[in-house]
């Protein structure tokens, strides 16, 4: 059996092989995210991978660093409404989503709080991250209504805190996700 492709068929594949595979990372949201993961990666930024839903607040500070040795934190005393201490780190990527910084919160050597400032652009991919891992959320600020306003807070209970996440960003404000124990966020809080 003698199998041949016209030579306009085998162009065409090839180029959809070279194409396609450029055209999703510049040109899909998903693409673009991971790209710029990778770049973030071979800059040298590091990665956290953090299960929000496990984040109790029985950590300590030299426990935080022993599972993230990598990570330079810079820690120093100081008060707020999440405790009297903090370690903050500049990162690449938190659960693989390009972010900038993560800060964590302790009072009395405990973790009373986590801040994850990420990059704006994923501000909508970092939500349906949430929802696929955690469910839906707990909506504040609704109005009477069943869709989530633009002022609408995004709070998933994860039985031991809860993650806390702005619906809609205005420009001035920071993209940041929170992750507040029940003793400083209280159920139904």
């Amino acid at each position: 059996m003698n199998f041949k492709l016209n030579p306009i068929y085998k162009r065409l594949l090839a180029f959809i092989v070279v194409i396609g595979p450029i055209f999703w990372l510049v040109f899909t949201e998903d693409g673009q995210r991971r790209t710029d993961s990778v770049v973030l990666f071979l800059w040298g930024e590091d990665e956290i991978h953090l299960n929000l839903e496990a984040l109790d607040d029985q950590f300590t500070e030299a426990q935080l660093k022993e599972v993230f040795p990598d990570i330079q934190w810079q820690c120093q005393d100081e008060a707020s409404s999440f405790g009297n201490r903090l370690c903050a780190s500049r990162i690449g990527t938190f659960n693989s989503m390009p972010a900038r910084y993560i800060t964590v919160f302790f009072h009395d050597q405990w973790v009373n709080g986590l801040k994850v400032v990420y990059r704006r652009i994923y501000h909508d991919q970092l939500i349906q991250q949430l929802f696929q891992q955690m469910g839906n959320p707990i909506t504040e600020n609704m109005k009477g209504s069943e869709t989530p306003q633009a002022d609408t807070i995004l709070r998933w209970d994860t039985g031991k805190g809860n993650v806390i996440l702005k619906h809609v960003l205005n420009e001035a404000e920071e993209p940041a996700l929170l992750w507040l124990p029940h003793s400083v966020m209280p159920l139904g809080g």
